[in-house]
């Protein structure tokens, strides 16, 4: 693994989604514990909304990211032509930049397909195209989701594409059909519009012909908070489903947790990862030159039911937290919890996702390894939870 953390040495990065919870946890290990030669780091609105979002993210490690001088903030936008660059900084990025990670993405479950298609499909395609006028470009890691494969019955999940039925149709004809009408006839195929952009998006990627640079496709599953870097816990509601499905639920009188504990499927397997173990498997791959697709589920980390962590966060609420959701005195954060509801019953499947080529690294101990030394599971999940019952409640189980 030396070699690959030597790798970065030569390295010019330019990474979008760096303010994201996957991103900005990629720049801190690009930053701090890789020996990367520079990082472009794209930033919509403003260099300082982004440095506050990193700063709100990472604290304790924010000074020491910025005094590495080796991140170059530059403002732009994945939706617009040239990605909103200024021609000069364009020029740069053509000239220097060796790697690109895209971990940009809009994850709402929420958003309706004629919406989610920009940011989680067309944005991806332009970019995929100005990247080839990139003159040392060697590589370029799209991030994606293991919800892409959400259309599939229960069963193994391996690392590659499948068809979406058995007529298999050109995606250039659903991403037409999308733009023309709106609509598709495969949405209902899937976890939420978002996750058949992200399909789409996929399959055109990887349809590409003539590329002068190797491609890789990571897809991570749920997201969950850090084990390790930048801290333990690290990590904001927003970029981790679960959690943010949780805060929801709980807050809900008529979908609380005991609810929630009733009318799911609690063998189903709950298939989170740790977002450190994410950003690892992405630059750890990077670096060997791996191209294709790569899974990063709950196989590279602990597997758990939908039961287990269900049962582990009632065992974390206080009884009087419990009663104060059934008097509905706990302020809601947003009334999402009838989708979260019907999302999690709908979709908590018995799913196998393979991370074959992952598998190796976890028995790295290294910066870029998946060994979970030192690490107690049970003990993390317990103390997470407890941290979300504190800052859903104000309370916690004695």
């Amino acid at each position: 693994m030396d070699k690959h953390i030597e790798w970065y040495r030569d390295q010019v990065i330019f990474l979008t989604g760096g303010t994201g919870n996957l991103g900005a946890c990629l720049l801190y290990k690009l930053t701090l514990q890789l020996p990367t030669k520079k990082i472009f780091l794209l930033c919509r609105g403003s260099v300082q909304r982004a440095l506050d979002k990193l700063e709100a993210a990472m604290a304790d490690q924010f000074d020491d990211v910025l005094d590495s001088h080796r991140v170059q903030f530059m403002v732009g936008d994945t939706s617009k032509p040239s990605l909103g660059l200024k021609p000069s900084d364009l020029r740069l990025l053509q000239e220097e930049v060796t790697v690109v990670i895209n971990a940009a993405a809009d994850i709402s479950l929420q958003q309706p397909l004629h919406l989610s298609i920009q940011p989680n499909c067309i944005a991806h395609l332009q970019l995929l195209t100005l990247l080839r006028e990139f003159g040392r470009l060697k590589s370029f890691l799209h991030v994606s989701s293991t919800s892409v494969n959400s259309f599939l019955p229960d069963g193994i999940i391996e690392e590659r594409i499948y068809p979406l039925c058995d007529e298999d149709p050109d995606p250039e004809k659903v991403l037409s059909q999308i733009l023309s009408t709106g609509q598709s006839d495969y949405t209902e195929k899937f976890i939420a519009p978002y996750a058949l952009c992200k399909y789409l998006t996929e399959r055109l990627i990887l349809k590409q012909d003539n590329l002068s640079f190797d491609t890789l496709i990571v897809r991570p599953s749920l997201i969950g908070p850090a084990i390790r870097d930048p801290y333990p816990f690290y990590g904001h509601d927003e970029g981790m489903p679960l959690q943010s499905a949780i805060h929801s639920l709980a807050t809900d009188p008529e979908y609380g947790l005991d609810k929630l504990g009733k009318g799911i499927n609690l063998d189903a397997v709950f298939d989170e990862i740790p977002v450190d173990l994410v950003a690892n498997t992405c630059l750890a791959q990077l670096a060997a030159g791996t191209v294709g697709i790569v899974q990063a589920a709950d196989s590279l980390y602990v597997a758990s039911t939908t039961g287990e962590i269900t049962t582990t966060m009632i065992q974390c609420v206080a009884p009087m937290g419990i009663e104060k959701i059934r008097r509905g005195e706990i302020r809601r954060s947003q009334n999402l919890a009838p989708m979260f509801y019907q999302v999690a019953r709908k979709y908590m499947r018995n799913w196998d996702i393979r991370c074959d080529r992952s598998e190796h690294l976890k028995e790295d101990t290294g910066v870029l390894g998946l060994s979970l030394n030192g690490h107690d599971p049970k003990a993390f999940m317990k103390h997470r939870w407890q941290n979300v019952s504190n800052s859903v409640f104000g309370l916690s189980a004695t």
